[in-house]
């Protein structure tokens, strides 16, 4: 059931000023399945920075997930060095928000930018820790299929994490 309250979720290029928004969610927020720890406001600056390096040169592409005027989360297409035409999903929204769709609408507002401006992409894949229930619900409304479990795959802190691996084929054979 979506459980979204009818707002349209929009997404952005990062910007600097997007640091100190992306510091209090992850830092407020309780993100026990979130593999970066952020230690600073300067810290997510420079990370900025490099995303925006990143972006130019068509390394990557991370966008900031807006609600009107607000900034609610992130959302980032990774393409693989060795296979460019597989590409990484990842994202993370606001606690608060969680189970109103915002995610899911990141997701195909993403996905849409892959097949307009990235067509050399002809795979998304997304990674996440095997009880992180709610991110694989998003994926999975999102047309993704589990396609795996890789034991130990993922580090949350200091602990290693089985994960699930699902994929969506965006492009044609």
């Amino acid at each position: 059931m979506n459980r979204s309250i009818g707002e349209m979720v929009t997404i952005r290029p990062q910007m600097i000023k997007d640091a100190r928004g992306f510091y209090d969610i992850l830092t407020g927020g309780a993100f026990q399945f979130f593999p970066v720890n952020v230690a600073s406001i300067e810290a997510e600056k420079r990370f900025l920075r490099k995303d925006i390096r990143q972006w130019r040169a068509g390394e990557a592409w991370n966008f900031s997930i807006m609600l009107g005027d607000r900034l609610i989360g992130a959302i980032g297409i990774m393409p693989e060095d060795s296979r460019p035409y597989n590409a990484e999903i990842g994202y993370f929204i606001d606690r608060e928000l969680h189970g109103k769709g915002y995610t899911l609408q990141a997701v195909r507002l993403a996905e849409q930018f892959v097949l307009t401006c990235q067509p050399q992409i002809h795979r998304l894949y997304a990674c996440m820790v095997v009880d992180n229930v709610a991110s694989a619900r998003v994926v999975e409304k999102a047309g993704f299929l589990r396609e795996g479990r890789l034991s130990g795959y993922l580090k949350v802190g200091k602990t290693f994490h089985d994960a699930f691996v699902y994929g969506k084929v965006i492009g044609s054979y």
